[in-house]
């Protein structure tokens, strides 16, 4: 008799009644040799790699869904069946042969294939083109910029060939839009007989300089016959050499004199074929579940899975098995059933297993799923995701752990102390089917067995994405651990009287996943001062500990020096700018784990996902920089990227908000100079501090966004430090954004009166001016002296004023939506360690989440939100990034 896969016993009564168990539930071990045997079929070569559309395919999810039955799982598909139709309307594939070959002079030929020498674009024509060759630049013609790649070629006949990308001189929206669709169309307007893609600027794989993954074109975007491919370096370097020209000669000219160098390549001839069979397919997302067994749980599923498709056939010619990605998913879905078949599961909570279809497609099975749910996605619980659980050291990795850590330590809750030793976190990991049900709110985790990938030699998953991805390497210990992770996780959620459905869960991911960017704290001087700020700190606002738990991902550090008194203590505060400076840079090289200084956007897309808070060094008040324009390069070259114009008093160069009567009406000659400076190193020019002269000069001068960092509503505070409606309007009509800031002083205009007129009785009572700088200036024992009597008697004073709390601030971010007609304007500035009262519930840079409940409690929308936390600094830093190099020099 032959011995089934799935059950070594009968299917129990679980299958047909619906009664819980009355006595605990016998536990049973996950087999990994059972589950590598799954992996051995639907990796095997005769599956030809499992591509969602193909026959291939149809067998891999006929085969899970004969082992969900078997395992007693009842259909969670359509009409009664395990099966979800997924339609997929541009399927393409390519047809052996695909060819790139140089047939004159000399014939070279090239290899087909993913990070190969060639691809062919999905979508282009098919045939075959045998034709000259001409180099046509970017492949842009646009006559508004004054950019024509295609003036004095002749192309008609021939094969194009372009570089990928635009011309820097374009505007940043023509740019983007010069697709590789609108290259083409072009090309073949002017009578190409087909096009090559030149990918030099790839530096990840100098060599060939192939994305593993090329965006298809629409259909019919290429006429028949029309081929577009792809090439690398190598092509590249052999195809110039033999017409005896330089594309890397031709590269440089183009970048650094900013003109087209356009050429034929004489004598080169090449010949492409490829066979592009394209329309519409659909394939199944295979669906199985276990019924709860609550009268009210059962309502709520639990979904676990992952994708069951791979690669296929490459246009190489190779089947790409994907043993590792993902037929172990498959594998330990199955033998996860069988366990609990075995073992008489009868969850309280629904629980279904799911193997999509086309992932490697774009997640296409689990978005259509996510669009057309089975069972209501307001009512999943939890989606657990597994991709690439065949192999690696031990380690659980596991995307979301950080972004749902209180889920998370529900789950964590119902696992073995050895299990728990072997979780590592995953941060911002979205490459697998969990995304999908992270876009609708529902909350996903995703499985990896070993370390995050590297890359490199000594990679855990080494043929990710390679023919070599082979039953063979597949490690049965790993499959076993994999099913262990999920029967305990399980176990746990399907019966745990915790709610899984409570919508802080979503508020914690919102925040983590979002990207978090306060625009100004004086902290460094706490540093400066021999502060630890590697420990979580009874005083101040913000630690390392503080920013991590508070989820931010870039943190201005602002350096200031107050306004010097004489030509000496100015070149003094020029010294210690500097130091102040090093030292941020310092404070990030001695926590290397947790802290990067980041100067550029490049810089903090490189953090996204690691963990590291990013340093932005800013400068608050410009007044070391005298009348002396070197020494703003000096601080741009140093790192600074932001500087806030003025503090509290006025510069050489430009009133501050808080004198008390103008001294040059706004900007001098110099100021304007300075901003314009600022414009061409694509510094940050920051307005709060300013009078509202200033404020309005540099928005008629500057050319590009500017920001307001920690400011805010005059019509809700009468302060001069906030900005008016008619300011904020403006602030917007340029594209720049505020930063509201936390002071309850400035959230709450009659809080601060009430704070300066005790400043000003205890000052006169200790014989010490009124005026700011000279009070700092002051004896320091009478100074100590009246802080002392300040900070008693505020404590008392405040216990009868009004609340100031995270609404209150909310209330600002309110009127700035208001004003300026969206949420594209406004973010965080929060001032911490620079201001003396945080509203509750904002009492250091740890609460900040606080600010996204508040945000959802209102209604925003989660796009706003994710603006409002960090996303409309980047892109004002972006839009001044685009304007450097286009002002002269001073």
């Amino acid at each position: 008799m032959k011995k089934s896969l799935f059950l070594a016993v009968p299917l129990l009564a679980w299958l047909v009644t619906g009664t819980p168990a009355a006595i605990e539930e016998p536990r049973v071990e996950p087999d990994g040799e059972r589950a590598l045997a799954h992996v051995r079929f639907l990796a095997s070569e005769e599956m030809k790699g499992r591509k969602s559309g193909t026959p291939e395919y149809e067998r891999a999810a006929a085969y899970a869904a004969a082992g969900m039955k078997e395992c007693g799982l009842q259909p969670g598909g359509e009409k009664g069946t395990y099966f979800q139709q997924v339609p997929f309307k541009n399927w393409s594939h390519f047809e052996p042969p695909v060819r790139l070959e140089i047939v004159s002079p000399r014939r070279r030929s090239y290899f087909p294939g993913r990070g190969r020498d060639f691809q062919p674009v999905p979508g282009t024509g098919s045939g075959v083109v045998r034709a000259r060759a001409v180099f046509a630049g970017f492949g842009v013609s646009d006559a508004k910029g004054r950019w024509d790649d295609y003036a004095g070629l002749e192309v008609r006949g021939r094969i194009v060939l372009f570089l990928d990308g635009a011309p820097e001189v374009l505007e940043e929206p023509v740019r983007k839009g010069w697709t590789l669709l609108k290259k083409v169309k072009l090309a073949a307007e002017k009578g190409a007989a087909g096009a090559i893609e030149l990918g030099v600027f790839d530096r990840e794989r100098p060599a060939r300089a192939l994305r593993s993954f090329l965006p298809p074109l629409p259909a019919g975007a290429c006429p028949e016959g029309f081929l577009v491919f792809r090439a690398g370096r190598n092509f590249a370097d052999d195809l110039f050499a033999v017409a005896r020209k330089s594309w890397r000669d031709a590269v440089s000219k183009t970048l650094r004199l900013k003109r087209p160098h356009s050429f034929g390549l004489d004598g080169a001839e090449v010949e492409i074929e490829v066979h592009h069979v394209s329309g519409e397919r659909t394939a199944s997302n295979v669906l199985g579940f276990i019924p709860g067994t609550d009268p009210e749980l059962k309502n709520e599923v639990i979904i676990v899975g992952g994708h069951l498709d791979y690669l296929g056939v490459g246009a190489d010619g190779f089947v790409y098995p994907g043993a590792d990605d993902n037929a172990c998913a498959a594998a330990v879905l199955l033998e996860t059933a069988r366990v609990f078949a075995a073992e008489g599961f009868r969850p309280r909570r629904t629980v279904l297993f799911a193997a999509w279809a086309g992932e490697e497609l774009g997640l296409v099975g689990s978005r259509h799923y996510a669009e057309h749910p089975r069972f209501p996605l307001e009512n999943t619980a939890v989606y657990l995701n597994m991709d690439m659980v065949g192999a690696g050291d031990g380690d659980l990795c596991v995307g979301g752990l950080w972004e749902y850590g209180r889920f998370f330590d529900i789950l964590k809750s119902g696992l073995s102390e050895d299990i728990r030793a072997r979780l590592r976190c995953r941060n911002g990991y979205r490459g697998s089917d969990h995304s999908a049900f992270w876009n609708k709110g529902v909350t996903a985790f995703s499985l990896r067995t070993g370390g995050i990938r590297t890359g490199g030699l000594n990679d855990e998953h080494p043929e990710y994405h390679r023919p070599g991805d082979r039953p063979e390497l597949i490690e049965p210990e790993r499959l076993e651990l994999a099913a262990r992770y999920h029967l305990q996780t399980i176990r746990h959620l399907a019966n745990t009287e915790e709610n899984l459905k409570d919508e802080d869960f979503r508020t914690e991911f919102l925040h983590k996943d979002a990207a978090v960017i306060d625009l100004h704290c004086d902290t460094i001087g706490r540093f400066l001062r021999g502060e630890d700020l590697r420990l979580d700190l009874e005083s101040g606002h913000i630690d390392i500990p503080k920013l991590k738990k508070g989820a931010v991902d870039l943190q201005v550090f602002a350096c200031y020096l107050g306004a010097p008194s004489s030509e000496e203590e100015r070149d003094r505060d020029i010294r210690a700018t500097f130091r102040q400076i090093d030292a941020v840079r310092r404070l990030a090289e001695e926590n290397p784990d947790d802290l990067a200084v980041v100067r550029s956007l490049e810089d903090f897309r490189a953090l996204r996902g690691t963990g590291r808070v990013g340093l932005l060094i800013g400068i608050e008040g410009g007044y070391t920089i005298t009348d002396d324009l070197s020494l703003l390069r000096a601080y741009y070259d140093a790192g600074v990227r932001l500087m806030t114009l003025t503090h509290w008093t006025h510069t050489d160069w430009a009133d501050a908000s808080g004198d008390l009567q103008p001294v040059f009406n706004g900007l001098t000659d110099f100021g304007k100079k300075l901003v314009a400076e600022m414009n061409r190193l694509g510094m940050i020019i920051d307005v709060s501090h300013a009078s509202d002269k200033t404020f309005w000069d540099v928005l008629e001068i500057s050319s590009a966004p500017v920001v307001a960092s920690h400011s805010c509503c005059r019509a809700l505070a009468e302060h001069h430090r906030n900005l008016t409606d008619d300011m904020l309007k403006a602030l917007a009509g340029k594209g720049g954004m505020v930063g509201i800031n936390y002071s309850a002083g400035f959230l709450d205009a009659g809080r601060d009166a009430k704070q300066q007129a005790l400043r000003v009785e205890v000052a006169r009572r200790h014989g010490l001016s009124q005026d700011m700088g000279e009070f700092m200036r002051s004896d320091p024992e009478k100074r100590e002296a009246a802080f002392r009597e300040y900070r008693r008697r505020w404590e008392e004073m405040r216990k009868t004023l009004p609340r100031v709390d995270v609404g209150t601030l909310v209330d600002h971010i309110d009127h700035v939506v208001r004003v300026t007609g969206n949420a594209n304007h406004v973010g965080l500035g929060s001032d911490y360690d620079g201001i003396s009262e945080t509203p509750e519930g904002l009492e250091n840079a740890a609460r900040l989440e606080n600010i996204t409940r508040e945000l959802r409690a209102r209604g925003y929308e989660e796009t706003d939100i994710r603006k409002i936390l960090g996303g409309n600094f980047l892109r004002v830093w972006n839009a001044v990034l685009a304007e450097r190099g286009r002002v002269s020099r001073p």
